[in-house]
């Protein structure tokens, strides 16, 4: 009853809903609706109003196979918002006096490297560090799907690389690596595990009984919830987190668990309020510009209302966690499937609250999550479609047909299946890109068709394909290999397509000339003289030029 009686006494003003408006429970069951019906995975929702749970809501499956539903007292696995208990042990240390934020890593880590440059406990919690993110670089040595992400592993990618993304201070990119080497200091600060630290120092403290940093994705959770992803043939596919790793993620909890971690912002139980000001202050980068990341916890205005948040994922578990501090309200959404976007379903339940907040800007409109549902399309039309089409004279898209399923293969980017949503209507999942192909002709032929990507829409024309030389193509055969990733490209020309084989697979590029091939897994750029070419480097946003060189290897080393 007392629940009750918070949530009517904050829904009752001082800003009047309209009579006919709906209330938020019915709001939020409209927005998951769905998700809440069986065979379907799903969410937990959380509203904090003064530190206590006003509304929990619940949705769809915990675990589709066994048929148990989800409860708010499920285990979710948070992903990168356990940054944030990383960041607090960091905190609770420097106010012991066991640190300094800014020592040099070095002071605690020597096996590090030496970059020649200072990178100080500060930059890896503000993510100004310039190291590169150890998952990107764990993709372009060729991790593949299911292979265990291990700490060991991870620390000895880290250690072998040469460069940095930037100068320390003088940008900002977000890099697990920085929040994993965070959890080494605590280790040997501490003088311990890091989870058992953890565990000691925060979690038994606030009574989170049902929270860990999990550091064996095969450890048994009692409560858990299973992770799902959409599958290419209808319905979902688990989706399992294979990364045995903690600090910056790893950590399994509860709603009511974390209620009780953001109580903990208003009352300082654990570490004090000092403790509490310094978790929230934002970083600033060499030049004196501020940035909006604290430690492991965003800070920014919304709605004219200052907002701390941070986002968690990993498979297809997502979460969110919103607190505003000065009205004392926080939402959560947590969901186990990958396809409900809990950052447009955390700000609508937000919304649905901060309209009865004084002093709140109004609500920006949101545009629609645009959503696709794959039809099912007799196979034998596919067949029309089959072709080149031509963007410009240096681009295209080459759709085949292969399996009963069109694929396609864009200039410099990796082959895609394309999924029909009408007959002549296709986009690929995990990307913004759709394409539209004409009407058939008179003579049933199709001549063209449109590309929506990135907000544009480019017209193709249907054509005959342009194929490289084999001097072309020769150019950018060969074997490279990266010193720093301890992996070996090896590139081959087939069907005038350039064929990339490493250890995540077999990838096929198309063909680019020397501009820049998008692999997947990061930017490749060659490196070519008039001599022919040397190397390249391969970019993500998070992990920046590494490097390639091209090596000769004997028959008998192959």
């Amino acid at each position: 009853m007392k629940r009750i009686a918070l949530l009517a006494a904050f829904l009752a003003a001082p800003v009047a809903a309209s009579p006919s408006a709906p209330s938020p429970e019915r709001q939020i069951d409209a927005l998951f609706a769905p998700w809440n019906r069986p065979g379907m995975p799903g969410a937990v929702v959380g509203v904090i109003r003064d530190g206590k749970v006003v509304l929990t809501k619940r949705y769809g499956m915990a675990d589709i196979e066994r048929g148990v539903p989800m409860s708010p007292s499920a285990e979710f696995l948070i992903g990168s918002m356990s940054k944030q208990f990383t960041a607090f042990v960091i905190h609770l240390l420097a106010k012991d006096g066991k640190l300094s934020l800014d020592d040099d890593v070095h002071m605690y880590l020597p096996d590090v490297p030496d970059f020649g440059r200072k990178i100080t406990i500060r930059h890896l919690l503000h993510h100004t560090s310039g190291l590169r993110d150890y998952f990107d670089l764990m993709a372009m040595a060729g991790l593949r799907p299911g292979d265990v992400i291990e700490e060991d592993k991870a620390l000895a990618l880290i250690r072998r690389q040469r460069t940095l993304n930037f100068e320390p201070g003088q940008e900002w990119d977000y890099s697990n690596t920085g929040y994993v080497l965070l959890a080494r200091i605590v280790e040997h600060v501490a003088g311990k595990p890091f989870p058992e630290f953890a565990r000691e120092r925060i979690f038994v403290p606030l009574g989170m009984t049902h929270t860990l940093f999990q550091q064996d994705y095969r450890a048994l959770v009692p409560g858990r919830v299973l992770s799902y992803v959409p599958a290419d043939t209808g319905g979902y596919r688990l989706a399992p987190v294979n990364i045995s790793m903690a600090g910056d993620g790893g950590v399994l909890t509860t709603l009511g668990d974390l209620a009780l971690w953001d109580r903990n912002f208003y009352d300082g139980r654990v570490g004090g309020m000092d403790v509490v000001r310094q978790m929230q202050e934002t970083g600033v980068l060499n030049d004196g510009k501020p940035i909006a990341y604290a430690s492991g916890l965003l800070a920014y205005p919304y709605r004219g209302l200052r907002l701390v948040e941070h986002s968690g994922g990993a498979g297809g578990y997502s979460n969110q966690l919103w607190r505003f501090p000065n009205q004392h309200l926080s939402v959560m959404v947590f969901a186990n499937t990958a396809d409900i976007d809990t950052y447009h379903t955390v700000r609508k339940v937000a919304d649905m609250f901060l309209d009865r907040v004084p002093g709140a800007a109004p609500a920006e409109p949101m545009a629609p999550a645009k959503t696709f549902k794959e039809i099912r399309l007799d196979p034998a039309r596919l067949d029309a479609l089959v072709g080149y089409y031509a963007m410009s004279p240096q681009s295209g898209i080459t759709f085949t047909k292969e399996s009963g399923r069109l694929m396609a293969l864009g200039t410099g980017f990796l082959k895609l299946p394309a999924f029909p949503y009408s007959e002549r209507d296709f986009f690929a999942r995990g990307t913004d890109a759709r394409f539209s192909f004409d009407p058939p002709g008179p003579d049933g032929i199709v001549a063209g068709g449109v590309l929506h990507r990135d907000g544009q829409d480019i017209p193709a024309t249907r054509t005959a394909r342009p194929m490289p030389s084999p001097a072309e193509l020769k150019r950018l055969e060969g074997d490279f290999y990266s010193d720093e990733l301890h992996v070996l490209y090896s590139f081959a020309g087939k069907d005038g397509d350039l064929v990339l084989t490493y250890p995540g697979g077999t990838v096929t590029l198309g063909f680019n000339g020397e501009r820049d091939y998008a692999t997947g897994f990061g930017t490749l750029a060659y490196q070519c003289s008039p001599d022919g070419c040397s190397g390249f480097t391969i970019s993500t946003e998070r992990a920046r030029n590494v490097q390639f060189r091209r090596v000769a290897l004997t028959s008998a080393s192959r």
